[in-house]
């Protein structure tokens, strides 16, 4: 990266950011104003050799903040239509759900909530995605021992939860969490 490229950035962004910043709340949900700011300025990163110089780089980067705003209007609208889709399948898969849902059902996805995100993750990989011990690991980033110690921790975690929630009574035995549905499958059939 040369220097001088990085000083003509650094000017363009001190001087146009509250201009860009500007135009972007104008048209954008508040929450999501410094995403759409920050691509922004990271394809003006990318692109900083066809930037015009002054006073026409104001403009370039209106133009370039247009099309960030649009393009992340249209991924809103996708996302929108992909909930709106979702929402009618598992709407549709209920109603048609002839017999009731395991109640131990609940019981797993409050334990699972309770997790940190990778431990969640990791049950998730394997339980709903019924990838492989193997493949998760990789799909996380990690070794297959490291996958398996958070597997295990996390699948323990679930089991002991389930324990505590359950009425002394009809506490089920330590090998009864392999019995209670894991999967969204397995709690509708």
């Amino acid at each position: 990266m040369s220097s001088d490229r990085a000083k003509g950035f650094e000017r363009a962004y001190s001087i146009h950011f509250r201009d860009i910043a500007s135009y972007v709340v104008r048209r954008v949900p508040r929450d999501e104003v410094e995403v759409v700011v920050v691509n922004v300025f990271v394809v003006a990163w990318r692109r900083f050799e066809r930037v015009p110089a002054p006073p026409d780089d104001r403009l370039w980067l209106f133009g370039l903040a247009r099309r960030c705003v649009a393009e992340h209007t249209r991924s809103r609208a996708r996302q929108g239509r992909l909930r709106a889709k979702l929402a009618d399948e598992e709407f549709s898969v209920e109603a048609t759900s002839s017999s009731a849902p395991d109640p131990r059902h609940d019981l797993v996805l409050t334990a699972m909530a309770k997790l940190k995100t990778l431990d969640r993750e990791c049950l998730q990989l394997v339980l709903w995605d019924e990838l492989s011990h193997a493949d998760a690991a990789a799909v996380l980033g990690c070794s297959l021992n490291a996958f398996e110690l958070r597997y295990q921790r996390a699948r323990n975690r679930v089991r002991d939860d389930i324990d505590v929630s359950v009425d002394a009574s009809t506490r089920p035995t330590p090998s009864a969490l392999t019995d209670v549905p894991l999967t969204p499958k397995e709690a509708t059939a």
